[in-house]
C-alpha cells in the first residue's frame, strides 16, 4: 500500500510538470509554484521537483515546451525503475519486512515475514504487531515504540518473541525505523524482522554446557597447544570450579588462563603427560590415563581418575576426580574385609552372603552345619537350605531385605542338612553391598540342642496340661460320652500316635469301641465287637502287666486274635492299660502307632497310666451322674404331666371366661336390635290411650320373625360354645325365590336403612330360576350383609344388589356342570385391606380400627356357616377407599352328600 501510494505521487508529479512547462514559457515563475501546489501538495516534498520548478523561470527563454516534457518523461522512468528495484528487494529479502503505521497495525509485509509468522498478507493487513508479540516481551517493545513515535529515538533493536498463527514461539530480533516527510512528521515505520530462534537455542545450550561445567564436581582443564612440535607452548584456556577446588590452587581462574603449563603447573612439564595430551591433539582419539598418583611443589599427594579427549583449535580436554578419599576408604575396606575373613573362616557360627538367589560367600561353619561344601552351596538359592516349612518366609524375606524393605532382622528357622537331618538355626540378617550390588548378610547359629531341651520342657509341661486338663474336664463334664471322646482325642494329639481308642466290656462277655480318635490315613474300628475268646485273652494280657507296651508288632509271638488285632488296626507298635471299675475290668484304654515301629518313652508310659487313672474316675462319676439324670428325669416327667393338667385346666377355665364375654357382647348388641324394634311398636301401640289395641298382621307377624331370629341367634350361640362336637342338622330346604327372601329382609331392615340414609339398588331379576334353600338361613345371611354394609360404613351409602346364574365345571365329574346362583351385595364404603378381608369370616373377629363397629362379630361366622351348609361358596373384595363387594353362592340343585351342620 505504502509502495503504491509513492507510485501515484510520481504520477502526479508529471502530469503537474507538463502543465508547468506550458506555463514557463510565459515566464510566471509565481504561476508554476501556485499551479503544483494546487494540483498536489504532496509534489512539491520532492526535492527534485523542487529544483526543477526554481529553475524553470531561468530557463523558459531556452527550452521549449518540448525540451521540458522530455526531461519529466526520463524523470518519472528513473523514479519508476527505482520503485521496480526496492519492491523486488522487498519481496525477495530472507528477512521479514513490514511497513507498519502509527499505531502499529501492518500495512505491508513481505513473504518471509508472513512465513515467518505462518500468516497470510491479508490477515497481517488486519492485525497489529501486539497480536503476535509474546505477552511477556510485550510491555518493553511498546515502550520503544512509542518512544520513536514520540521522537525520542529514530530508532531501536529489540529480542523479542513471536507467537505464530499455529501457537509455536520464535525469537526474531527486530530493527524499527522511523520514516518521517520532508517536514519532519512521522510518516510510518519501517521493521526488519530476524528469525533467531536457532541461535537463541545454541546459547541456551551453550549456557547450559557452561553450567554444567561450573557446577559438575568432575575437574576440567583445557590446554592448548599453538605449536604441534613444542609441547612447552601448552597454555590454560579453560579451568572449572571443580578443577580449582580439587588442585587446591591459590590464585584466581583468571590469573591462571592463558598461561603456560610451566607457570601454572612448573613440574608437570617435565613429566610424560605433556607428550601425551599431544598425542591427543594430533591422533584426535581420547585416552583413559586411569588411576595417577602425583605431586609437585603447588599440588598435595594424591590419587586422580583422569582421561584426555580432543577439542578443536588444537586443544587437549582433561576430566579428573580426586579419588584419594575413596581410595583410602578401599583400602581401609580391603583391611575390615581381611579382618571379617579371619573372623568369619574362625567363627563357630555361619556366616553367609547373599546376592539376587544365590549365595557368594559361606565360611567354613555353614559347610559343617548343613554338610554341603562350599561349591555346592554356591550352586543352589539360598532359600532351599531351609525346611520345607520355612522356606516361602525365608525367601520372601531375603529377597525383601536386597531390595531395602523393612523385614524382621532375625527369626528362627528349621533348615535340611544334606544328609536330611533337621536342624534348627537362630538367623540375624541384614541388608548390605557387593561389588556396588544390594545384597544380604546373615549370621546362623546352631540351636538344636536348645530346641530339643526346649521341646522337653514343652513336652513335660504338655504332659502335665494334659493330665490338668483331662481332670478339669472330667469335674466340668459328666457325660459319659464326652469323658472317653475327649480321653481319646487329648491322648492322640500328645502322644501324635496314629489311633487312640477305648473298649469296653459288656456283661454278655464281648467287648465293644465305644471311643476312638484316628487319623484320615488309617481305617477306623470305632464299633468294632471282639468275640468272647478275644475277651477273655484280652482280661488275661491286661491282668499280668498293669501296662502293656509293644515297640514292634513284628518282633513278638501274636496269637490268633492278636494277628487278627493288628492286621485290621495295621499296627506296627503299641501300648494298653487297663480300665478298672469295682474291682472289674471296665475296658482298656489302647495306644497305636500305624506307620512304623516306635520306641515308647518311659514318660509316655507313665502318662498313659496316670490317664487310666483318671479315666476310671470319669467313668465312676459319670455313671453316678447318669443315675442321677435318671432319678432327675423321672421327677420331671411327674412334673411335667402336672403342670400339662394345669394348663389344660387353664385353658378350659379361658374358654369359659371368653364364652362368658361373648353371652355378654351377644346380648348387649346382636339381640339388641332386634330387640329395641318390638319394643317402639309396642311403646306405639300403648301410646294409643285404648284399653284394647288392634294389631296389625303384618306388625304380628314381623314381632313374630324377629323373635324368631333372636331364638335362632341363641341357639346359634349355644352351638358353638356348647362344648360339644358338632352335630348334624337338616335344613328345611324348599324351593326358594331369592328376589322374595330379599324383600323380606329389606322390610326387616327398613328402619336402619331410613336412620343411616343408605340407598338400595336391587338387580335382582324376579324370574330368577328357584333354588332349593332354607329360606330363613338365606333370609339371614342377606341381613347380616346389608346390617354389615350399614355398619361399617358413614351414612348415605348406596347398597346394591344383584344376581345371576353361574355355572362350573366340577373337577372330579368331567361331563357334569354345576350351575349357582350368584349373589352380590356390594357398597361403596371406606372398604378393608387385604388383612382385614383374610380375618372378616373368622369367629369374634371385629374391625377394631373402625369405632363405629360394635358387637362380636358372630354375624359374617354364621353366613359362612350357612352358606358352606347349602354347599356353596362366600367371600369378600375390597380395597382401602373404594367399598366392599360380598358375593355368596347357592347350588340351584343340592349336593347329594349330607352337609355338616351350621
Amino acid at each position: 500500500m505504502r509502495l503504491k501510494q509513492l507510485t501515484n505521487r510520481y504520477w502526479l508529479a508529471g502530469g503537474a510538470i507538463a502543465l508547468v512547462g506550458g506555463l514557463a514559457a510565459a515566464g510566471s515563475s509565481f504561476g508554476i509554484w501556485h499551479t503544483l501546489h494546487q494540483v498536489n501538495p504532496v509534489i512539491l516534498e520532492s526535492g527534485t521537483i523542487r529544483q526543477t520548478v526554481l529553475l524553470l523561470p531561468a530557463l523558459g527563454g531556452l527550452v521549449t515546451i518540448s525540451s521540458a516534457i522530455a526531461a519529466l518523461k526520463l524523470l518519472v522512468k528513473q523514479q519508476k525503475a527505482q520503485e521496480q528495484r526496492f519492491r523486488r528487494i522487498f519481496e525477495g529479502a530472507a528477512v521479514g519486512i513490514g511497513l507498519d503505521n502509527l499505531k502499529g497495525k501492518i500495512e505491508e509485509s513481505n513473504p518471509a515475514l508472513q512465513s515467518m509468522l505462518g500468516y497470510t498478507q491479508e490477515e497481517l493487513a488486519h492485525m497489529t504487531f501486539s497480536e503476535f508479540t509474546h505477552p511477556d516481551d510485550l510491555a518493553a517493545d511498546i515502550e520503544l515504540f512509542n518512544e520513536m513515535i514520540s521522537g525520542t529515538r529514530d530508532s531501536y533493536q529489540v529480542e523479542k518473541r513471536h507467537l505464530r498463527k499455529d501457537g509455536k514461539s520464535l525469537w526474531v530480533r527486530i530493527t524499527n525505523s522511523l520514516v518521517r516527510n520532508q517536514r519532519g512528521t512521522p510518516q510510518y515505520t519501517i521493521a526488519v524482522a530476524e528469525n533467531i530462534t536457532q541461535l537463541k537455542q545454541a546459547q541456551e545450550r551453550v549456557q547450559l554446557y557452561g553450567d554444567i561445567v561450573k557446577r559438575m564436581q568432575i575437574g576440567l582443564l583445557v590446554w592448548q597447544l599453538p605449536d604441534l612440535d613444542d609441547i612447552r607452548s601448552f597454555r590454560l584456556v579453560e579451568c572449572n570450579p571443580a578443577a580449582h577446588r580439587i588442585l587446591q590452587v591459590s590464585v584466581p581462574v583468571d590469573e591462571m588462563l592463558g598461561k603456560p603449563m610451566s607457570a601454572v603447573f612448573p613440574d608437570l612439564i617435565d613429566t610424560a603427560f605433556p607428550k601425551i595430551y599431544a598425542d591427543v591433539i594430533r591422533l584426535g582419539k581420547e585416552r583413559d590415563l586411569g588411576e595417577v598418583r602425583y605431586c609437585d611443589c603447588t599440588l598435595p599427594e594424591g590419587t586422580f581418575a583422569t582421561k584426555a579427549f580432543p577439542l578443536p583449535n588444537q586443544c587437549v580436554g582433561l576430566v579428573f576426580e580426586d579419588i584419594t578419599e575413596r581410595k583410602q576408604a578401599e583400602q581401609a575396606l580391603q583391611q575390615s574385609e581381611a579382618r571379617f575373613r579371619v573372623v568369619a573362616e574362625t567363627a563357630s557360627c555361619a556366616f553367609l552372603i547373599y546376592q539376587g538367589n544365590h549365595l557368594r560367600y559361606v565360611n567354613p561353619a555353614t559347610e559343617k552345619i548343613t554338610g554341603y561344601s562350599r561349591e555346592e552351596l554356591m550352586t543352589i538359592p539360598f532359600w532351599e537350605l531351609a525346611h520345607p516349612d520355612f522356606r516361602q518366609i525365608v525367601r520372601d524375606r531375603g529377597l525383601a531385605r536386597q531390595r531395602g524393605e523393612a523385614v524382621p532382622p532375625r527369626y528362627e528357622i528349621k533348615i535340611l542338612t544334606k544328609s536330611g537331618q533337621e536342624r534348627w538355626v537362630d538367623m540375624t540378617a541384614g541388608f548390605a553391598y557387593l561389588n556396588g550390588q544390594p545384597a544380604a548378610i546373615a549370621t546362623a547359629y546352631d540351636i538344636t540342642e536348645r530346641k530339643e531341651a526346649e521341646a522337653q520342657l514343652q513336652l513335660a509341661a504338655n504332659r502335665e496340661r494334659l493330665l490338668s486338663e483331662t481332670a478339669l474336664r472330667i469335674r466340668e463334664s459328666l457325660n459319659l460320652e464326652d469323658i472317653l471322646n475327649t480321653t481319646v482325642a487329648e491322648v492322640r494329639q500328645f502322644l501324635q500316635a496314629d489311633r487312640v481308642f477305648i473298649a469296653q466290656f459288656s456283661s454278655g462277655s464281648l467287648c465293644q469301641t465305644v471311643a476312638e480318635s484316628v487319623g484320615p490315613k488309617w481305617l477306623p474300628v470305632l464299633g468294632w465287637v471282639a468275640d468272647n475268646y478275644a475277651v477273655e485273652e484280652m482280661r488275661q494280657l491286661f491282668k499280668r502287666d498293669s501296662v502293656r507296651v509293644v515297640n514292634d508288632t513284628s518282633q513278638i509271638e501274636k496269637t490268633p486274635f492278636l494277628k487278627e488285632f493288628y492286621d485290621r488296626c495295621q499296627v506296627r507298635a503299641g501300648m494298653g492299660v487297663p480300665i478298672m471299675q469295682d474291682d472289674e475290668m471296665f475296658g482298656v484304654l489302647i495306644v497305636n502307632q500305624c506307620s512304623s515301629p516306635r520306641q515308647w518313652q518311659p514318660f509316655e508310659i507313665d502318662l498313659l497310666k496316670k490317664l487310666g487313672t483318671q479315666v476310671e474316675i470319669a467313668i465312676q462319676q459319670g455313671q453316678l451322674y447318669q443315675q442321677l439324670r435318671m432319678l432327675a428325669s423321672n421327677l420331671e416327667c411327674q412334673v411335667e404331666e402336672r403342670t400339662l393338667e394345669l394348663q389344660k385346666r387353664m385353658q378350659e377355665l379361658q374358654s369359659l371366661n371368653e364364652v362368658k364375654d361373648i353371652l355378654l357382647h351377644a346380648v348387649t348388641h346382636d339381640l339388641r336390635t332386634p330387640v329395641q324394634g318390638m319394643l317402639m311398636v309396642l311403646n306405639h301401640l300403648c301410646s294409643r290411650g285404648e284399653d284394647t289395641v288392634s294389631i296389625p298382621r303384618t306388625t304380628l307377624e314381623r314381632m313374630i320373625e324377629s323373635s324368631d331370629r333372636q331364638l335362632t341367634l341363641l341357639n346359634s350361640l349355644m352351638e358353638n360354645h356348647s362344648g360339644l362336637p358338632c352335630k348334624q342338622q337338616t335344613l328345611n330346604r324348599e324351593s326358594m325365590i331369592l328376589s322374595g327372601v330379599l324383600e323380606k329382609a329389606l322390610a326387616t331392615l327398613a328402619h336402619q336403612l331410613c336412620k343411616n340414609q343408605a340407598t338400595i339398588v336391587n338387580h335382582i331379576a324376579p324370574n330368577l330360576p328357584a333354588v332349593m334353600a332354607d329360606p330363613s338361613k338365606v333370609q339371614c345371611v342377606l341381613e347380616n350383609l346389608l346390617c354389615n354394609a350399614i355398619k361399617h360404613n358413614p351414612p348415605g351409602r348406596t347398597i346394591t344388589l344383584d344376581a345371576s346364574i353361574l355355572t362350573v365345571k366340577e373337577a372330579d365329574i368331567s361331563e357334569l356342570n354345576s350351575q349357582f346362583l350368584y349373589c352380590i351385595v356390594q357398597d361403596n364404603g371406606v372398604g378393608m385391606d387385604k388383612d382385614q378381608c383374610d380375618r372378616l369370616f373368622q369367629l369374634y373377629v371385629r374391625g377394631l380400627d373402625n369405632q363405629r363397629l360394635t358387637g362380636i362379630g358372630l354375624g359374617l361366622h354364621r353366613c359362612q356357616q350357612i352358606i358352606s351348609a347349602h354347599g356353596g361358596k362366600i367371600g369378600v373384595e375390597s380395597k382401602p377407599g373404594q367399598g366392599s363387594k360380598f358375593w355368596f353362592t347357592l347350588p340351584i340343585t343340592p349336593p347329594l352328600s349330607p352337609i355338616p351342620s351350621l
